[in-house]
Order: C-alpha cells, then structure tokens, then sequence
C-alpha cells in the first residue's frame, strides 16, 4: 500500500504528526534522520523557522494521535545522545511488566571484521546447505541428522561471538531469499547476535541457534499455498498455518533425542507477551526469555523480509514498528535492548552519505551507532566505484577539520543496482591484506574532499 502524504503548512502543525518530507532537502537541515515524529513544541518552533510547509505521513500520523503520551519518540531519545555509548540510552519504564534475567559474561570482539569476515562467508554457506538439508529431510519424512546441526549451529555461534557484524552483514545481504529454510537461519543468526548483546551463556546462545534452525521444520508439511501466501490468510488459512509448530514438535519427538531446553524454545517462540499468540496464548513471564528472544527476532526477519518485497519494512521503519509493540506484543525491555543491540542503521543496509556516496554498513562502532564503519559502492554520480574502501566514518570524525561524515538517507538492498555479488566482491578486495597507511589516508582526504560544509 502506498505511503500516503499531507502538504500542511508549518503554523498548522500539531505534536504527534509524522514528518515525512520539508519543502528543501535534507541534506540542507541538521536533522539525522529522514522522517521524524513531532515530540513537542521545540520541534515545531524549528520546522517554523527552517519551513514554509512539511509534507505528514497520514497513517503514521494517525497512529500516534491515537496512542499519544507525553512520552517522545524513540528516535527523537537517541538523537539527544547521539554521541554517548548506545547501551546508556535511558529508557522511560511506565508500566514495566518484567524483566530481563542477565547472564554476567561480557564478550568482546577478539577478531577484526576482515578476518572473520572470510571464516563467516564460508560458514554460512556451509550452514546453508545444512538448513536445505532439513526442510528437505522434513519435507520427505528422512530423519533430521541432529548432529550435524548441532556442529552447525556451534560454529555459527563461535563466530559471532568472536564478531557479530561478519556474520550480521551477511544476514542483512541474503535477506530477499524469502526460502523458509534460510528465514530459519538468518533468524537463528539474529538470535545468536542479540543473545550476545544480552550477555547469555555460550549453551544458551546454542540452544537458541538449533531451536530457530529447527523450529520451521513443522512448515514442511503445509501446503505451498499456505507458504507463499503467510502474510495475507484468511481465518482459516491461519489457523491451519499455526500447526507448523504443533508439526514441528511432532516431527523432533519422533527422533527422540531433541533436549528439552531446544523443545521448550520451539513450543513457546510463536507466544505473545499479551497473550495473543499461538499454540498456547501465553503470557508475560509464562513465556521463557529465551523462547521470547526467539520470537522477536522471529517477528523482525517477518517484517523486513516479506515474501512480497514492496510490503517490507526498511531498518528504520522496523525499529519504529517494533517500539510500539513494546509491552504489548513484546516484552518492554526486550524490545529496547534489542534495538539497541542492532543500532539505528543495521549492518547491511544501504546508506547515503552527505558526500552523496552511496555505501553498506559493514560495522557497527559501540562509540556512536550514527557513524560505523561503511563499505562505498557508488560515487557522487551513482557510478558503481573502481576502487573499494572501507572507511570508519567515526574515525574521520574524530580526526578534526569543518567537514563532518554524516548519513543522510537509507535505501532497500537491490537500490541502485547493487547485488549480493557485487557487495561480497567488494568487501573482499576492500578487506584484504593491502591497507597500507598511504590507501588510508587517500581514503580519508578524498571523503573529506566531497564533504558537504
């Protein structure tokens, strides 16, 4: 469905309206992000003295005056410590219905990028035949070689524990693959990441990466009408659509030899903290942390990813929908920290920069999640680059002088023509062992050069 927009002129302007697009570009204004809620009066007294008129997302708009508080936006909270430690952004915790229960391990990367860039690029395609393999065995009646799901499945966690951006990249960059089987894996992947952030022991980082490889086996025995059409079914069609976990579940007791921790995951991921999910309709703390941890990541990869690719939601967007479920559909502090966890612009996604380059995020940098480590594909021109640089956009903003990197837009993978190909190609050349001092700093005069003052 079409994005529906408003021309409203700035003196008629309200708190709570969705500002889509200025009457000048962005790229003219100090603001971050394209698109905001307006949070209170400040807001408006800024657009009266930068515009003329706004244009106001309709539908966007509509929904907040519904639900409005006096509480501001998400986005409009992290601009203010924009340049503060992401995980010390305070969250207002009306209505807190639970907690998160912590494990105390703190995991820090101990490999760069580049290197587990080249051991993550071979373990996921590894891991992918691994995940065919199953809805295959699943689809046929084989058995479900366990053990070597499990091998799997610790190697994937073993790599993101060491970093998490290699493998997330790759997540992000095979997202279009709507396959049941490879939504398993980048779920699975999603999980692994945040269950990092949240500082879980390594056997419950691994239960959690078998049970969401595991978890859509049950899908097998649906019809392919049922698949391809999961985000437009009717009463019916729904209700037979949620017995893949009953399926699932019947599947892994014919093996026999599926630990309960991994059962429990699976039985609970499709509950909703409100009670509205599925098989069970449990609720609030009825639903372990780790099948609640399932079932966010689970909902995240849904609505990015949609079969029908218009209907996807970009990051941005995403995290905008995931805050308003929060203590609804989605524990309150689960749904914060995993926002945090992924930052504002996610690994993988398209950015302009204010050079008007067109780049992927590669890395998150834990100083400032407004400036990460971004690999350029196009130039000023959207020419697709002949040179390949990975550039630390906080590096260059620490580094002094009057132009400041700064991300101005995000597009949809596939935007501009870039393709997985090309991406990984790139990536590879960038990484590899030839940064010398002298391709740095030809890297840095040259992005300080196309600065827009």
């Amino acid at each position: 469905m079409a994005v529906q927009s408003e021309k409203v002129l700035v003196h008629h302007l309200a708190i709570g309206m969705y500002v889509s697009a200025l009457d000048r570009p962005w790229l003219e204004t100090d603001y971050l992000m394209e698109g905001f809620y307006i949070g209170n009066a400040s807001d408006i007294e800024k657009l009266q003295k930068l515009c003329k008129f706004v244009y106001i997302d309709v539908e966007l708009t509509r929904q907040k005056i519904k639900s409005i508080s006096a509480e501001p936006s998400l986005f409009a909270k992290i601009k203010t410590i924009a340049n503060t430690d992401i995980k010390d952004i305070s969250f207002s915790r009306k209505n807190k219905q639970s907690s998160i229960r912590r494990d105390d391990n703190q995991y820090n990367k101990s490999t760069t990028f580049a290197t587990e860039f080249r051991t993550a690029n071979q373990l996921y395609k590894d891991i992918t035949v691994t995940a065919s393999s199953l809805f295959s065995n699943a689809h046929t009646g084989n058995n479900i070689d366990l053990p070597s799901v499990k091998r799997s499945a610790t190697a994937v966690v073993d790599s993101v524990v060491r970093n998490p951006d290699a493998f997330l990249w790759l997540t992000r960059l095979h997202e279009k693959d709507t396959h049941t089987h490879n939504r398993s894996l980048r779920t699975s992947i999603w999980a692994i990441a945040f269950g990092r952030y949240l500082g879980l022991e390594k056997d419950k980082l691994n239960n959690l990466s078998i049970a969401l490889l595991l978890c859509n086996i049950g899908k097998a025995k649906l019809s392919i009408e049922l698949l391809e059409n999961e985000d437009d079914l009717s009463d019916d069609e729904l209700l037979e659509y949620q017995k893949h976990v009953d399926l699932t579940l019947d599947a892994l007791k014919i093996m026999g030899r599926t630990p309960q921790a991994i059962i429990t995951i699976i039985r609970a991921h499709c509950e909703r903290f409100d009670g509205s999910g599925y098989p069970m309709q449990l609720m609030g703390d009825e639903i372990p942390l780790l099948a609640q941890i399932a079932g966010l990541v689970t909902y995240y990869e849904q609505i990015t990813n949609r079969r029908v690719q218009a209907n996807s939601l970009d990051p941005t967007r995403a995290v905008e929908h995931l805050y308003k479920l929060r203590g609804k559909t989605f524990m309150s502090e689960l749904v914060e920290e995993f926002i945090c966890s992924i930052g504002i612009y996610p690994v993988g996604s398209i950015v302009e920069l204010n050079s008007k380059e067109i780049a992927i995020i590669v890395e998150q940098n834990s100083k400032n999640q407004l400036l990460p480590q971004v690999l350029i594909l196009r130039d000023v021109k959207r020419q697709p680059v002949t040179l390949f640089k990975v550039l630390d956009l906080y590096e260059i903003d620490q580094s002094g002088g009057k132009a400041r990197p700064k991300i101005v837009n995000t597009y949809a993978l596939g935007t501009f023509g870039i393709d997985v190909e090309e991406v990984t190609q790139g990536l590879s050349r960038a990484t590899a062992d030839n940064h010398s001092d002298e391709n740095k700093n030809w890297a840095l005069k040259n992005l300080l050069k196309k600065m827009v003052p």
